[in-house]
């Protein structure tokens, strides 16, 4: 793409062999409400005038002031009025996004204070619905002895670290281990382990685990309520497959990712089953039935720009580097809003902005999927 241009290539190209290349470019976050309150009276007639303290005068009794004698810019007693509700007489978009990732920032900043039951919950939680787009990049770590093996640490575009990811060795297909610390080497029994993403042997279904039991694992005698609080919860699912098919893939990836929904009271559904094959996230969206314990979410289909012969997105200057693995999910019912989008910016650091309904630790799993090779998509 053109230097300073929002739109950025998808490199699919090269294992295509066709020349040809496609590509993909970020958003921002949280906002919170304040309360005003009205000025307070004094009526207690029981005090003696010595007693009182005359209370400063708010902008509301200014601004009443300054309409009942006329005196005074009425703009600016508006301005006041305004400024008391959080309201600006100005929309500034700019300053409103860049205040409500310092408001996550600030959040994150705290995480490191939190007790590990609240870090934790703040990880597998939704993001707060009025935090908008959450700025966030991926850090992967491929020398020495991460070189087969990466590790993936993600932070905020502040510095701040939320997870780290490892891919594991000594496994049949990809396995990637998730923690809340840095600690190494990273394995299921690690302090901080949240869970895992693990994938077919295609590459093309990955599927994101919290702490638990493989069903398969469980005794089939042990009574099955006390059976599925022992079994692995799937938090998010993932599926990749080529857009066109010949004699060999061509075309950008298309991707689904499946969720739990969330309910009106803002809890989750839990996908916790001991029949995964049919109950759980990926079986539930290959059923034509309606499901409404669910969210789906598809990646945006790039549009083909003829002036430079490649597929293209556009990130808003997030990402800057083509790559088969930028992406942009949307769903059917709102296909213009991007809930999470990731993509390159240098060699090995890559932008993640997500919003709600994901978690930290969803949106993370979803794009390490995306660094793993597709077998039939390459």
């Amino acid at each position: 793409a053109a230097p300073g241009s929002d739109e950025l290539l998808l490199d699919w190209s090269r294992s295509a062999g066709t020349g040809a290349r496609s590509a993909s470019p970020s958003l921002s976050p949280s906002g919170a409400c304040v309360d005003s309150s009205l000025p307070r009276m004094l009526s207690d007639r029981s005090l003696g005038m010595g007693d009182l303290v005359a209370p400063e005068p708010s902008v509301w009794n200014i601004a009443e002031e300054r309409r009942a004698t006329g005196t005074g810019d009425r703009r600016e007693a508006l301005e006041m009025e305004l400024g008391e509700r959080g309201i600006q007489a100005v929309f500034d978009p700019l300053g409103a996004d860049t205040k409500r990732q310092a408001d996550f920032d600030k959040v994150s900043l705290n995480i490191t204070a939190l007790s590990t039951p609240d870090r934790k919950s703040f990880l597998l939680s939704p993001a707060p619905k009025n935090a908008g787009m959450i700025e966030c990049r991926i850090i992967r770590e491929k020398t020495g002895p991460n070189k087969s093996f990466p590790r993936y640490i993600l932070e905020t575009d502040a510095g701040v670290f939320l997870l780290q990811a490892k891919k594991q060795e000594h496994n049949r297909t990809s396995n990637y281990a998730l923690a809340m610390s840095k600690v190494e080497p990273l394995t299921k029994e690690s302090e901080g382990y949240l869970g895992k993403l693990r994938s077919n042997f295609l590459g093309l279904e990955f599927i994101g685990y919290g702490a638990g039991l493989n069903p398969s694992k469980i005794h089939p005698s042990m009574p099955q309520a006390h059976a599925i609080q022992l079994a692995r919860p799937e938090i998010v699912a993932v599926q990749y497959s080529s857009s066109l098919w010949g004699a060999r893939p061509r075309g950008p990836r298309k991707m689904s990712v499946v969720i739990p929904r969330l309910q009106p009271n803002g809890e989750r559904s839990v996908c916790r089953t001991l029949q995964p094959e049919t109950q759980g996230l990926l079986a539930m969206t290959k059923s034509e039935a309606p499901n409404n314990m669910i969210e789906v979410f598809h990646n945006k289909p790039p549009k083909w720009n003829e002036q430079i012969g490649a597929f293209v997105l556009n990130f808003n200057k997030r990402v800057t580097q083509a790559s088969v693995k930028n992406f942009q999910l949307t769903t059917s019912e709102d296909p213009d809003t991007v809930y999470l989008q990731f993509g390159r910016v240098a060699k090995d650091v890559f932008n993640m902005d997500f919003r709600y309904p994901f978690s930290p630790f969803q949106a993370f799993a979803i794009c390490l999927s995306s660094f793993d090779y597709k077998l039939c998509c390459e």
